[in-house]
């Protein structure tokens, strides 16, 4: 910067008409100065500011990883629900009470209600190879689940008629198992076992036959049902094969998707604590809202770890600025002025924060994947393992990068600020 100060002149000393283009020549090379001392400043404390760009790193890591894993598990199952019908609603009886026909008849008169189907539930166990797969049986009018499911195709084969209640529809991963390895196919019998509690409390085993009618294409886990483990059967089944008395639920099909809420609280007051109401977008809703809850402790958490990496950045800077009085002297000296003095602080902080950036970015893009690739194993009657893909945004990645960068900045403010009120005769007899 001398060399170039030394060559043009000093500012008051250019002619009127060169100034401007003196002047911009002077800017870039202040500016690449800067850079220059800021990049042998961090390679001359090699161990000092490797640990500090660690701990900057660690914020955006955390934050990268937790987040796009969160927000990809969020918009998965968000998907799933929504692809199950945002317009259904599922009466679930409580222990102490029984869904009969009188309940039918009601719901059928009740306005927005375009159609609405009993079924009939059992899990049961179903042979694939040398080993068993847990499925869930559901028997239940399939004209009217298939139409309340638009999303559900058949892959092969047909469903079965009401009077078939012996013929069942597979779900993809019970005609295929986890190899992709076919299974069974339409006509195929397939073999059931499953516990019912008989009379005394005893519990028996039964087997039952049934007949493959057809096979759904791959749908993907579901809130009340999971599809691609599930055998479907005619209503008719639920008695006769099944050997089940009481239903297991009602699925109401809404006519109008913004009716559901309504419809949801009418049945809720009307029902209370004989039966659960289940609204697909209420669920859809909720798991919104804990999205958002989990977004907030996690930007909190982070926001800890970058507390603690401004720390970090203005120790080191600190420590940094008073190791090199004398050299920030000479530069003043020299013709540095205080603003020159402030930008080369901050700039070597920037740098700094800039590496620990990327370095954090990259390292939370490999542990969200690794994060998201064991999947989230979901506990009941029957296991589900969900996996989805990390969504790792632009605008998640630009939050980071942003974050990051002020830490630098606001970590290095108070130590540039010292270093350009140091007095050039005091930073040269500095020891």
């Amino acid at each position: 910067m001398w060399l170039i100060r030394g060559i043009i002149g000093s500012p008051e000393t250019c002619r009127e008409g060169y100034l401007p283009e003196a002047a911009r020549m002077l800017k870039l090379g202040e500016i690449l100065d800067i850079a220059v001392f800021a990049v042998r400043a961090i390679s001359e404390r090699k161990a000092r500011s490797a640990l500090t760009i660690i701990g900057i790193a660690i914020g955006p890591l955390a934050l990268v990883a937790i987040m796009s894993v969160v927000q990809g598990y969020s918009g998965y199952v968000i998907k799933q629900i929504q692809g199950l019908g945002q317009n259904i609603i599922v009466l679930v009886p409580s222990s102490s009470y029984k869904l009969t026909q009188n309940d039918l008849a009601f719901l059928e008169r009740l306005p927005g209600v375009e159609a609405l189907t009993p079924f009939y539930t059992a899990h049961a166990k179903v042979r694939q190879g040398a080993k068993s797969i847990d499925v869930t049986v559901y028997a239940v009018d399939l004209d009217t689940f298939f139409k309340a499911l638009a999303k559900l195709r058949l892959e092969e084969g047909r469903v079965p008629s009401p009077g078939e209640s012996v013929a069942a529809v597979l779900g993809h991963f019970v005609a295929y198992d986890e190899q992709g390895r076919r299974r069974y196919s339409p006509g195929d019998v397939v073999t059931l076992t499953y516990y019912e509690i008989g009379k005394g409390g005893q519990i028996r085993e039964r087997r039952i036959n049934v007949v493959v009618s057809g096979v759904l294409a791959e749908f993907g886990n579901a809130f009340f049902v999971n599809p691609d483990k599930t055998v479907f059967l005619p209503l008719s089944a639920g008695r006769r094969v099944l050997g089940l008395h009481d239903w297991s639920g009602i699925i109401i099909v809404v006519r109008d998707p913004a009716l559901v809420e309504n419809l949801t609280k009418r049945l809720r007051s009307i029902y209370e604590d004989r039966a659960g109401v289940i609204s697909l977008v209420e669920v859809a809703r909720v798991v919104s809202s804990i999205t958002a809850a989990m977004r907030f402790v996690t930007l909190a958490a982070g926001g800890a770890a970058f507390m603690v990496a401004v720390t970090g950045v203005a120790a080191t800077m600190i420590t940094s600025v008073m190791e090199r009085t004398r050299e920030i002297g000479v530069l003043k000296a020299l013709g540095f002025t205080n603003v020159e003095v402030l930008l080369m602080i901050l700039s070597e902080a920037l740098v700094m924060s800039v590496l620990g950036a990327v370095i954090g970015i990259v390292l939370g893009v490999v542990a969200a994947y690794v994060l998201s690739g064991r999947g989230m194993v979901i506990r009941g009657a029957q296991t589900i393992v969900i996996k989805a893909e990390p969504a790792i945004t632009p605008e998640l990645l630009s939050m980071v990068l942003v974050m990051t960068i002020v830490v630098g900045l606001v970590g290095g403010a108070l130590p540039a600020y010292k270093a350009a009120k140091i007095p050039p005769a005091a930073a040269l007899r500095y020891e």
